[in-house]
């Protein structure tokens, strides 16, 4: 059996070749070569332990793993180019492995490899992740890979055991620790719920009063997020982070409109949101505005101005502002006529539910005044 170590070493001394490969190619010289690795077998005739094009219902997962002692296939995986987003079509590989009665499901574009436990019981398919791989940090990959698809794992149970106790730790870390009355609106259990949450120093709240400075919003961090924010992004990058948070804050303390009916900033992992009171809420909109730490984007789905799909490879870039207003929005901010030359538009999102347009942080923080100000006035209906 080949090395895995190895065999993804050798895949990135090359991935310059993989940048314009089609899927085919991601198949033949990324996915099945990791396969083999793992101790699956696509060579043996009476085992079938790899079977490519498995016809589910009326449509096909690009590869079905099997094992001798089950009827059914232990894992569904769907390949995606090299440089493609992976989000797309989650919906349709957990199908397939739930309809086929497959548990595990797997969507991978060759270096990020996503995992979903297909039947767990959860309302989204983002509660259905238990682990997201990227070849790029080799020996991170080496773990996860060889814990979820090693083949003696995946056929003892053993994979799947695994998935199901990581999907438990992340819902104690997400879910309340007191029970919430059920017949509460979906605004209030989100405010109850966020108040454990904070309790656990998940989130930080900050206060719109006063005058704010990069070391206030960092001194009004919990120490855990603190000692997060501190390992997973680097000093100039939180400078950033921090001074855009902390400039925002600044900017709603000289609405007085705005501090009326804004509730505290709340910080959290993955970004700074601002949302509206109940009073000025329309329907259960509440989060506007915020800022993200991190220069990728949170969702795989990003379109750039020129209508192409953007990918979430780098990590140069500063954090960013997403704005809750949708394409057409923008362009209309844009036709009239303000300054939003600092305030640079890098990206659109559109899914069922919220339409997000992100943008780059200026220098200048006055320049996203009109951004902020025209999501202000369509939420609150002023």
């Amino acid at each position: 059996m080949p090395d895995l170590r190895n065999t993804i070493a050798h895949i990135l001394e090359h991935k310059q070749l993989l940048v314009e490969a089609n899927e085919a190619t991601i198949q033949q010289y990324v996915v099945l070569p990791i396969l083999r690795a793992l101790g699956w077998n696509d060579t043996n005739l009476a085992s079938m332990e790899i079977l490519p094009e498995y016809k589910v219902e009326s449509r096909r997962a690009d590869y079905a793993l099997h094992v001798k002692q089950k009827q059914d296939p232990v894992v569904l995986i769907e390949c995606k180019r090299w440089n493609q987003a992976i989000g797309r079509n989650e919906e349709q590989i957990c199908f397939y492995a739930y309809s086929g009665n497959v548990s595990l499901a797997i969507i991978t574009n060759g270096k990020l490899w996503r995992f979903y436990l297909s039947r767990w019981e959860a309302s989204s398919l983002s509660d259905r992740i238990f682990c997201e791989t990227n070849i790029g940090d080799r020996e991170d990959a080496v773990s996860n890979l060889e814990k979820y698809l090693l083949k003696s794992n995946v056929e003892s149970g053993e994979a799947e055991r695994k998935a199901k106790r990581t999907l438990k730790e992340k819902e104690k870390t997400v879910n309340p620790s007191e029970p919430v009355p059920v017949n509460t609106s979906p605004d209030t259990r989100s405010n109850i719920i966020d108040a454990q949450l904070a309790k656990e120093n998940i989130i930080s709240y900050l206060e719109l009063s006063g005058e704010w400075t990069i070391e206030r919003v960092k001194n009004s961090l919990s120490q855990k997020l603190r000692a997060f924010f501190e390992k997973a992004f680097s000093e100039e990058r939180l400078e950033l982070f921090y001074r855009g948070i902390a400039e925002v804050l600044n900017l709603i303390e000289k609405k007085k409109e705005w501090k009326q009916n804004l509730n505290p900033a709340k910080v959290s992992k993955m970004l700074c949101g601002f949302w509206l009171t109940n009073k000025g809420t329309i329907g259960n909109i509440k989060r506007i505005f915020g800022i993200l730490p991190e220069g990728r984007f949170p969702v795989e789905e990003i379109i750039g101005r020129d209508g192409e799909l953007i990918g979430n490879t780098s990590d140069s870039n500063p954090p960013r502002l997403f704005v809750r207003i949708d394409e057409e929005d923008a362009e209309q901010l844009e036709h009239q006529n303000l300054d939003l030359d600092g305030c640079k538009f890098c990206g659109v999102q559109k899914d069922k539910s919220v339409d997000y347009v992100y943008y780059d942080i200026p220098e200048n923080m006055l320049d996203l005044f009109p951004v902020l100000e025209f999501a202000y006035k369509k939420h609150s209906g002023s």
